[in-house]
């Protein structure tokens, strides 16, 4: 149990709260450690149990720790940091942050081009598309579902090129195909999860997660990828850099 520094300014619940993440920054607490209980708590720091849920809900809010229900409350892993600014793929997001990233393959295949997918890719409704459909991993944790859709006519057996359970798509497209993803239309926002992907991601439909659209476009403005995905809220942060406008 970390000792609080007397603050008098500062509500008790903020400084157990900060007491709990300096342990956890300095790695005194790791990565799925649990943190004692409301009632130990409060019965060791000399705090109402009402203190001790907000200093909880506090470390919660801030991405420091999980609450498994039943259970009681975790140390999380570190949000993964997506920059919107610059285009990448998932495996090389997830190596930039100094995570693991791999992925269970639900469906690779030909099929069908739908509405949203053939107007989003420039092609004709029900023509032929690659269709990969993941659960992405990182250092094992599932974080999101993609389903990227390619069209077929762009990379012949594209799905038998590698093992996409490990290797990147984005290395895959340019190293076997000449096609360089160079800038993408991206639209993200807040949901709560469907049935079908809660059970993938291992979360409740009642988590937050974040729905994303993204058309990838190649250098001469053609249309090469069309990705529809789901990803924790709880998991990610997207940070973007901003210039101010002239009109200001």
């Amino acid at each position: 149990m970390p000792s609080i520094v007397a603050a008098d300014h500062v509500p008790l619940y903020q400084r157990i709260a900060s007491s709990f993440a300096a342990q956890i920054a300095s790695g005194a607490l790791k990565v799925g450690e649990r943190l004692p209980s409301e009632r130990q708590m409060a019965e060791e720091l000399g705090a109402s149990r009402m203190t001790a849920r907000q200093a909880l809900k506090l470390l919660e809010r801030r991405g420091l720790v999980e609450t498994r229900t039943g259970r009681g409350a975790f140390v999380a892993h570190p949000r993964i940091e997506q920059q919107l600014s610059t285009l990448s793929g998932f495996t090389e997001e997830m190596h930039r942050g100094g995570r693991l990233a791999s992925s269970i393959v639900l469906d690779a295949g030909v099929g069908a081009a739908d509405r949203e997918a053939a107007a989003a890719l420039g092609i004709a409704e029900h023509a032929p598309v690659h269709r990969l459909v993941r659960v992405r991993l990182a250092d094992a944790e599932p974080v999101g579902l993609e389903r990227t859709e390619i069209p077929a006519a762009l990379a012949p057996k594209l799905l038998e090129r590698a093992d996409f359970s490990t290797d990147s798509l984005y290395r895959v497209l340019r190293g076997d195909y000449g096609l360089y993803p160079s800038e993408a239309e991206q639209k993200l926002w807040s949901a709560h999860p469907d049935a079908a992907s809660a059970a993938s991601l291992g979360i409740s439909l009642q988590s937050p997660v974040l729905f994303l659209t993204r058309r990838t476009l190649d250098a001469t403005g053609r249309p090469i990828e069309y990705v529809r995905a789901v990803y924790r809220g709880d998991c990610f942060v997207m940070r973007v850099n901003l210039t101010l406008g002239t009109d200001t």
